[in-house]
């Protein structure tokens, strides 16, 4: 579906689950939206494509056909002998396959109201007055917020602020056919960062990746991705092998001039276990209803998105402290999550919780 008026109320650059859930948002409100991507959907996408609890309370659309298995079942590995196994009837979260899942919400979006434009390359954005000038493949559009939704490697960002990645993190994916043995949902702790094994329908989605990053670590491979794949699956066939950036330095990260990023354009992955979809959602939702407040309610779209920021940031400063106990301190993590911490942390993730819930504290986003 392609609009050739080029004068919108919002344009989102990045049709992935942050771009959607603000048009959702947006389009609630009988907002004119556009939705730019480089990729024509289905596409793939690089994704472990766990879902948990608390993003399900905030999607627009409802996925339960889309779910190929619930992680009821979780271990934690820190090594071959010690492992914590963990249960809850509701489970941690759901799996899907994100190709699926992001083809699903965007044409959902589009029903919904939105129009959408295959691009090639965004030339230049430019302020002009109170308008928002984007220009891509030789054609300008106006709006009045624009939106960048378009990942870790966020051309949005890049064009419209300083806020830059100093030490990036990534990780490798791949498919192992499944063949007899199952295996649950999986962590895997290790001197470099943590591994995967993410139940599918036919498959496991498997992946290593580092989440605490600096100018000293090592840099992953896909050889130490075939070794972990060779040493857990027995040298199983490894297939659709993915590395991908993960945004998960937006600590600092506030909104200016009416373009507002979300999700890991914005670098709000979490660095704990590297869930990325939970705040791409959330920020996604919260940049388009703080815009249509400004339209219905004459007030400042962007003091509310910061201020939103201001709260999630913090949450993702929780996340790094609980990450560097992890990766930092692996033995006594072990223990602390063999006496309880792992038990209260599977059933507060699989009861929706944020990590601020499960501490105990109480959460803005919960509704």
């Amino acid at each position: 579906m392609e609009h050739t008026d080029n004068q919108y109320d919002v344009i989102i650059v990045g049709a992935g689950p942050a771009g959607c859930s603000c048009a959702h948002e947006l389009l609630k409100n009988n907002k004119k939206v556009l939705i730019l991507d480089k990729a024509q959907f289905p596409r793939h996408k690089p994704c472990a494509g766990g879902i948990t609890m608390k993003t399900l309370k905030h999607l627009p659309v409802n996925i339960d056909h889309l779910v190929q298995h619930k992680a009821q079942d979780m271990i934690f590995s820190f090594s071959k002998k010690r492992k914590i196994k963990l249960n809850h009837t509701k489970g941690s979260c759901v799996m899907v396959i994100r190709d699926k899942f992001d083809e699903f919400f965007f044409n959902e979006t589009v029903k919904a109201g939105a129009a959408f434009t295959k691009i090639n390359k965004i030339n230049k954005i430019k302020l002009i007055e109170k308008r928002i000038s984007i220009t891509f493949d030789d054609k300008t559009y106006s709006c009045d917020y624009l939106i960048g939704a378009d990942g870790a490697n966020s051309v949005v960002r890049k064009l419209t602020s300083s806020f830059n990645y100093k030490n990036p993190v990534f990780a490798y994916e791949g498919l192992v056919e499944k063949k007899g043995t199952d295996y649950p949902t999986e962590f895997i702790f290790n001197k470099y960062g943590y591994a995967w094994i993410f139940p599918k329908g036919n498959h496991y989605n498997v992946g290593i990746g580092n989440l605490i990053s600096s100018s000293k670590s090592k840099n992953l491979t896909k050889k130490d991705l075939y070794n972990f794949v060779s040493d857990r699956f027995q040298a199983s066939k490894l297939e659709d092998i993915t590395a991908f950036p993960i945004g998960t330095e937006g600590d600092n990260y506030r909104a200016q001039n009416n373009i507002f990023l979300v999700g890991d354009a914005a670098g709000l992955a979490e660095s704990l276990l590297g869930e990325g979809i939970y705040n791409a959602v959330l920020s996604g939702k919260f940049a388009g209803s703080s815009i249509a407040d400004s339209y219905n309610n004459n007030i400042s779209a962007e003091v509310a998105y910061n201020k939103f920021l201001l709260h999630l940031t913090n949450e993702l400063k929780l996340y790094r402290k609980g990450a560097k106990i992890l990766y930092g301190f692996p033995r006594i993590s072990y223990w602390m999550m063999r006496f309880g911490l792992g038990k209260k942390f599977m059933d507060g993730y699989s009861e929706g919780k944020t990590l601020s819930e499960i501490m105990g504290k109480k959460s803005i986003f919960a509704n």
